[in-house]
């Protein structure tokens, strides 16, 4: 089972509520298929997941890009690469008929990539902050030398 722990924490809350879902939605597709669900049932869920995975790659994008994050074209080029990987593997689950075995290559394949993509790429984001505006002054307070 795909598990997240700590070492995958971006510490950015809203990132990493996304890598938590989309582990959460990995756990589900692998229940129904050691449950044997059936074929419609699991491309839902892998479709659920492609749809939440598209989703959370253009807030993280917009945030990379936001905070000049040194690692967002790597981020980009990796989402785009499997959103392809996700498109291919439902072509083959289509046309394959989804068989068990082609279907925990796929649960494998796609949890290996995620968590390799958040240590290796997203977990860069640890040193990206957005800087909080100062409040700003009117130089009439106390101290403002007037």
């Amino acid at each position: 089972m795909p598990t997240w722990d700590s070492s995958l924490e971006t510490g950015h809350p809203r990132i990493d509520a996304d890598h938590r879902e989309i582990f959460g939605q990995l756990k589900r597709l692998r229940t129904a298929i050691d449950s044997g669900e059936g074929r419609e049932r699991t491309l839902e869920l892998i479709l659920l997941l492609q749809r939440y995975a598209q989703l959370h790659f253009a807030r993280e994008e917009e945030y990379m890009r936001r905070v000049g994050c040194p690692a967002y074209d790597e981020n980009v080029a990796a989402h785009a690469d499997f959103v392809a990987k996700l498109e291919g593997w439902l072509n083959v689950l289509t046309i394959s008929g989804s068989p068990a075995a082609v279907l925990s290559d796929v649960h494998r394949e796609a949890t290996a990539w995620i968590r390799g993509h958040i240590k290796c790429v997203d977990c860069q984001l640890r040193g990206c902050r957005l800087l909080e505006a100062a409040p700003a002054t009117t130089g009439t307070g106390k101290g403002s030398g007037s």
